[in-house]
């Protein structure tokens, strides 16, 4: 009988889950759900567990007055209702994966732990400017402790903030800091603010936000004057700005040296290699979090964002304590608000000579209907299978549509099914052929070869080849159209135009109008007159 009872009885097994600052909780809750029995330990070496990364921007615009409601779980909450043992201020020292034990020390104090399973959920670190010395008046844009810096220079009076680094991060802090009254200069070393995102895109982007602050981005050199402990202004090829403030948000990188001794396989940007199961190649070590590099067919992706985050944190979390969960397909979803508009990616661009894309502009809702917005959109898809691949938007109410995408690419759908894919429709809320579908549409015409588009950079790198001709109501772009000849009228103007196309020497009539539509439209009566025409894409809004 007593043998009986003893088989019985469990094991209580020990996970050990390092960083607790989102994914890392996640990842413990999940253990505590799948295994009651289990042995928690949540170690984080900062003040503050579970704390929302994505909502920072949110206490500086005032949306979210109080800090603390970031703070979505405490400690308190995770021993009391999960049973989980959270020890904050705890930094990992060193970890034994052939003994399985790792060393912590709080206060001074060294420990080590053996444990059965470990999930690695150490997050990113900020990568500092070059340069920058400790200052009263700077900051990361990171943790809660970064943002209470800033908040309180905002609640002090001070105005004059300069926000390095033009990325998601970057952006993220110039929309809090624009909607709580702040004179912002934003500061970017690549050629564009959001670099990762398309060139039209971008302009789109700065076009808009001009108005509400100042940005320089594709700088050479910058520079930081100091007096004592506090930076007065920043240099940026020469150009002085006085500030008050300066926020750094050029990046992160993976926080994973403790893993290199470890034998845990890293991304060449020291990311951890993790596969469907969100297992290391180590046994018994489990990573989540931004910290990790996710499994893509044969490669690995590292996508420092927060819904990648959570995925993770759930797999990694019910898999440490024994469960069999799987990712499913990652499409790097992302959106940010801005002050003037929203935008945002999916997917990955296709590479090589396979991919194309174009480039739309459409309406978020009905154009009747008052409070309608311009959409735009570029698409990428593969030329040989017509399946699409990524999306970018700018606009109002994009979520949508990026969302619709992001499940357009987990099925797998081609041009042709994105094209007549059936969307919920009301003109409050939409348009009858929403804007993915134009996308869709005006990728299958390129792809037919019924329409053939050239970029504004196209044109200017080789303005000779290009006849530039305005199909605008009214002409637009003075000074850099040959020829205006409203779209209504081209029928009738078509000798005249084709003599002076002839006379121009150059190759190619490159159609001009507002939004590309007007434009493509040209483009298929030239082409029925035999002439070699190329619709600007995206038309004017993007010049």
């Amino acid at each position: 009988m007593s043998q009986q009872r003893s088989k019985s009885v469990r094991k209580q097994k020990t996970i050990i889950i390092a960083g607790a600052a989102l994914g890392g909780a996640t990842a413990a809750a999940r253990a505590r759900e799948i295994d009651e029995h289990a042995r928690i330990i949540l170690l984080e070496r900062n003040t503050r567990v579970s704390y929302s990364m994505a909502g920072l921007s949110l206490h500086l615009s005032g949306e979210v007055r109080n800090i603390e409601d970031l703070n979505r779980e405490r400690e308190d909450f995770f021993r009391n209702v999960y049973a989980i043992d959270v020890r904050t201020r705890t930094e990992v020292k060193a970890i034994n994966a052939k003994k399985n034990i790792i060393t912590i020390e709080t206060a001074g104090t060294s420990e080590d732990i053996a444990y059965d399973a470990l999930v690695m959920a150490t997050g990113a670190a900020s990568i500092a400017p070059i340069g920058i010395k400790p200052a009263a008046n700077f900051s990361y844009f990171r943790t809660l402790d970064d943002l209470a810096a800033i908040k309180a220079a905002l609640v002090a009076g001070k105005k004059r903030f300069v926000v390095l680094g033009g990325g998601s991060m970057g952006a993220e802090a110039f929309d809090g800091l624009v909607r709580a009254g702040a004179e912002v200069t934003l500061i970017e070393k690549k050629r564009q603010i959001l670099p990762d995102y398309s060139a039209e895109i971008s302009a789109l982007v700065t076009a808009h936000e001009v108005h509400k602050a100042r940005i320089i981005a594709g700088f050479k050199d910058m520079s930081f004057e100091t007096a004592g402990d506090t930076i007065t202004a920043v240099k940026v090829d020469g150009v002085r700005i006085e500030t008050d403030f300066v926020v750094s948000a050029i990046g992160v990188k993976p926080r994973t040296e403790l893993l290199k001794k470890t034998g845990v396989k890293l991304s060449s940007e020291g990311a951890i290699l993790i596969d469907e199961a969100c297992r290391t190649s180590v046994k018994d070590i489990y990573a989540c979090s931004i910290c990790v590099a996710v499994k893509d067919g044969k490669e690995h992706h590292w996508i420092p964002q927060a819904a990648v985050s959570d995925k993770t944190a759930q797999v990694a979390g019910e898999n440490a304590a024994g469960g069999k969960a799987r990712l499913a397909y990652i499409s790097g979803s992302q959106i940010i608000r801005l002050p003037s508009l929203e935008v945002g990616r999916v997917g990955k661009k296709p590479q090589g000579s396979r991919g194309d894309s174009v480039f739309v502009h459409a309406r978020d809702i009905e154009a009747y209907v008052p409070g309608s917005a311009e959409l735009s959109v570029k698409l990428w898809y593969d030329k040989k299978t017509l399946r699409v691949k990524s999306l970018e938007a700018a606009g109002r109410n994009i979520k949508s549509r990026l969302d619709t995408f992001a499940a357009a690419l987990a099925g797998g759908l081609t041009l042709n099914e994105l094209a007549m894919l059936d969307l919920a429709y009301t003109p409050a809320f939409g348009t009858a052929r929403d804007a993915v579908n134009i996308a869709a549409t005006v990728a299958l015409q390129k792809s037919a070869e019924l329409t053939a588009t050239v970029t504004y950079d196209e044109i200017r790198a080789k303005r000779g080849k290009f006849f530039v001709l305005d199909v605008s109501a009214e002409a637009a772009h003075a000074g850099f159209h040959d020829l205006h000849v409203p779209l209504e009228k081209l029928r009738s103007q078509i000798v005249e135009l084709t003599n002076k196309f002839k006379i121009s020497g150059a190759r190619h009539i490159a159609t001009l109008s507002a939004t590309g539509r007007r434009g493509h439209l040209a483009l298929r009566i030239l082409r029925s007159h035999g002439l070699k025409a190329v619709n600007i894409a995206g038309g004017r809004k993007t010049g």
